[in-house]
């Protein structure tokens, strides 16, 4: 067989594979939708977060302004479903997405997804388990490495924790970056020693009442500030010196939260033991339980599935509840064959914007088939 009659074949049981994962996903009631190759960015890049950001093509066209190659599916699905003004659909996809790789990486820029996005279904665990199930047995395999995580679950920790909104908000939004989280961590729980010396100096003067003279001497505004953000800030942080918001006994919780790394089947438990848990954080551990109980009624072994609490903080952004990730077991740092979640906020927030008060339950999940293809070819499976 000549090389080019190899490479066709090879195309040809893409193909099939493409249609096969398709197939699968009509059956079960989705729509096949057609997502446009370039997309405005001007909103779209603030949905995205940061890591994808960075991976974004960005150019801007004369005419239609600022745009970008579609980097993913799930942000103009969700914009597609609330213009569509229906409460519960699925939809299915395939099709190329591009994002930029590390200098020296191996991985492709350019490659397919097929994928499906589920709205609705007030049983939020039932729907996650559906979803994995109809994931994991596209892809076919038994023998599979899958971690799982749960971003609520960190995310009811902290709502759960007696502090000021301030806090709240500083730590949720630094949720998927773990250096950034540690830092306010720190900061919270022992503010005197994070402030320099000089902002110190101003705090003592605006507690004596001087900061409020000096400031209005000058003009209404002092650099790109006004006399009144000024103000504002250093209250904030006279706050923060004078009120520690995080206790001893708050961040321990965090952390040990953050180390829980364990069968799927233990994690309920795990993390209802903690010490100096609190009811937000028991009510997502018996979310868990309810997903392991759908989950082992469609079959699934959850005996051999990880969880891991801080799996998904880096690279799924949006997500912000159960998460998901399959792939070869015995290849070490391969890209997985599938992986999704649940991004109920991501919808929340596109509703609004496009001036829908009412949002819907979402969760969704790709498959990559050229990864699962070659494998497949590898492995001699037809």
């Amino acid at each position: 067989m000549s090389r080019l009659s190899s490479i066709g074949n090879d195309r040809i049981s893409l193909k099939r594979e493409l249609e096969r994962l398709i197939s699968i996903f009509e059956k079960i009631g989705s729509n096949y939708v057609e997502i446009p190759t370039l997309l405005q960015s001007d909103l779209l890049l603030d949905l995205y977060g940061e890591e994808l950001n960075s991976r974004t093509y960005i150019f801007n066209d004369p005419v239609k302004g600022n745009l970008m190659l579609r980097p993913d599916f799930t942000v103009p699905i969700v914009q597609l479903h609330i213009k569509n003004n229906t409460k519960n659909a699925q939809y299915c996809y395939s099709g190329k997405v591009w994002r930029k790789q590390d200098y020296l990486s191996s991985r492709p820029s350019e490659y397919l997804q097929v994928g499906i996005e589920c709205f609705g279904g007030s049983d939020i665990a039932k729907e996650d388990a559906k979803l994995f199930s109809t994931i994991s047995k596209a892809v076919g395999f038994t023998d599979l490495k899958i971690v799982t995580g749960d971003l609520g679950v960190l995310r009811s920790a902290i709502n759960g924790l007696e502090i000021n909104q301030r806090c709240k908000n500083a730590l949720l939004r630094q949720l998927w970056r773990p250096k950034r989280f540690l830092h306010v961590l720190k900061y919270f729980s022992n503010s005197i020693h994070f402030i320099k010396n000089e902002k110190k100096e101003i705090i003592d003067l605006f507690k004596s009442g001087k900061l409020i003279e000096k400031i209005n001497s000058y003009n209404s505004t002092i650099g790109l500030r006004t006399r009144k953000d000024i103000i504002e800030r250093v209250s904030e942080l006279s706050n923060d010196i004078v009120n520690n918001q995080l206790q001893e006994n708050d961040v321990k919780l965090l952390q040990n939260l953050l180390k829980i790394s364990c069968s799927l089947v233990d994690a309920p438990k795990n993390i209802k033991k903690l010490t100096y848990s609190h009811d937000y954080l028991k009510k997502a551990a018996i979310l868990l339980e309810n997903r392991l109980d759908n989950l082992s009624e469609l079959g699934i072994n959850v005996k051999q599935i990880d969880f891991e609490v801080s799996f998904g903080r880096t690279s799924m952004e949006y997500y912000d509840g159960f998460v998901f990730e399959m792939g070869p077991k015995k290849q070490i740092n391969s890209i997985p064959f599938a992986q999704g979640g649940r991004y109920n906020e991501l919808t929340r927030i596109l509703s609004r914007l496009q001036g829908y008060h009412k949002s819907t339950n979402s969760v969704g999940g790709i498959i990559r088939p050229e990864i699962l293809h070659n494998f497949k070819l590898n492995q001699g499976i037809k």
